[in-house]
């Protein structure tokens, strides 16, 4: 019998000749017309043209004047990270739904065309319909499922982090940039003062009446400051920059929502929010993952048990016989070399690694909650101080002014105490922007920002 297997492709090609006509080869219809002939583009060309299509959403503008909270959302549901590890939670969902698939029951059908007899000259096509269910496996099926159910749950995690993560980053370049903001405007303000003040000390001291000495104090405290400014107008440029790379765009009347972040802050135990953070949650599935991927590798070693169905029919002048068959099959293998014993060592190599990531991550976002809480509590204090001394300052500056009137006090006295004034007030926006910033550092790593944003991993399709 010389039957030759010819599977679906048979029937593609009936379908492809029957409802297409035959075209001929580029190659040869370029001879005839050489006018139509196609030209292959240079692939330089095609590699900036595909990478210009993968990069032309990744610089779209954020409305960020629609607020703080807002615009970090929209920001955060754009990010390509977020998106990478959007789709690897749908790979995940994929890979069970495959899995599941296994427990189903499998069609296949088969084509057999050809001699059956040489010497009778007896030809023709016969068609077999086959179906198989596994029936049991040793757990295999189910330890696989369980697998990549945890697997799930890990990807769902690890996407919360990076929307977390990413929530943190834009949180920062927000508060950086208005601290800048804050303090350029701050010193821009303060030399205006400054600068009219020792202008009219140099005329009082050209006039012989002043003190050259006072003259040149002042002059190096204004220089200072204004060496300062320079400083602070680079590090603002800086900030911008950075706020236009994450929003692409700076905003014009909106502000960080302090408020309502501060609102937001968990108040239990470090050690408690720290376990519930979405970081090491992803982590602790993907060790579940891990120890359920080596049951399913173990189980391998049991034999397996199938319900198969096979349905055979000829066709035409064929005399091949038909045949229906059904029942179970079991199967065992029962020498496979070292491939099962290096499987399983790797399966719980992994799982080994996968422990320690679980307890890294733990020490790791403990650490940062109580660092940033620590933070927190030194800003609050340092805050307080600061606007103390800057109201002293201020009451400082007013008294001298007065005093100037009368001659109780001098120029080069009220100049000083400007200057005063400036270093205490860009203190207290130092120790703002340090307090906000742990904040957000807090509130990343315990996945805080999902609520106050309120996204999860369903945020995005």
């Amino acid at each position: 019998m010389h039957y030759i297997k010819i599977v679906s492709l048979i029937g593609c090609f009936a379908v492809f000749t029957a409802g297409c006509k035959l075209q001929l080869p580029a190659a040869i219809g370029s001879i005839a017309e050489p006018e139509t002939q196609n030209v292959l583009s240079d692939p330089e060309d095609n590699f900036a043209s595909e990478l210009l299509a993968l990069t032309s959403n990744s610089d779209k503008k954020i409305n960020v004047d629609l607020g703080y909270l807002a615009a970090t959302k929209a920001a955060v549901l754009r990010d390509p990270q977020v998106m990478s590890a959007r789709a690897e939670l749908n790979t995940r969902q994929a890979s069970l739904r495959e899995s599941m698939s296994l427990k189903d029951f499998n069609y296949s059908g088969t084509i057999l065309g050809g001699v059956e007899d040489v010497t009778d000259e007896v030809a023709g096509v016969a068609a077999i319909l086959s179906a198989n269910r596994v029936v049991y496996d040793g757990g295999a099926i189910d330890a696989r499922i369980e697998a990549d159910q945890f697997g799930i749950e890990a990807a769902e995690h690890a996407l919360l982090a990076t929307m977390n993560e990413r929530a943190t980053k834009l949180s920062h370049a927000w508060i950086e940039y208005e601290r800048y903001q804050s303090l350029a405007n701050m010193i821009e303000e303060r030399l205006s003062i400054l600068n009219p003040l020792l202008k009219q000390l140099d005329q009082v001291a050209s006039a012989g009446i002043g003190d050259m000495s006072q003259v040149a104090s002042a002059q190096r405290t204004v220089f200072a400051i204004q060496a300062e400014q320079k400083t602070i107008l680079e590090a603002f440029e800086q900030s911008k920059l950075e706020f236009i790379s994450q929003f692409g765009s700076v905003p014009k009347k909106s502000r960080y929502q302090a408020v309502r972040v501060s609102e937001a802050m968990p108040t239990s135990a470090s050690s408690r929010i720290a376990e519930k953070a979405p970081a090491l949650l992803s982590r602790y599935y993907a060790y579940k993952a891990a120890e359920a991927t080596i049951a399913a590798v173990k189980a391998q070693n049991n034999f397996t048990v199938g319900f198969e169905a096979k349905l055979q029919r000829p066709f035409a002048d064929s005399k091949y016989d038909s045949d229906e068959t059904f029942g179970l099959v079991l199967n065992k293998k029962f020498y496979r070399g070292d491939q099962l014993s290096s499987k399983i060592e790797q399966a719980e190599a992994r799982a080994a690694a996968t422990a320690e990531e679980v307890r890294r991550t733990y020490r790791e976002g403990e650490r940062m909650i109580k660092s940033a809480r620590q933070m927190i509590k030194t800003m609050e204090t340092s805050v307080k101080l600061a606007q103390q001394n800057a109201e002293v300052a201020r009451s400082e500056v007013k008294y001298l002014r007065k005093q100037l009137v009368i001659g109780g006090s001098t120029l080069e006295s009220v100049l000083s105490a400007e200057a005063r004034l400036y270093e205490a007030e860009s203190k207290e926006v130092g120790f703002v922007a340090d307090w906000r910033k742990a904040e957000a550092t807090v509130l990343g790593t315990t996945g805080g920002f999902s609520k106050l944003l309120g996204f999860s991993s369903d945020s995005i399709k």
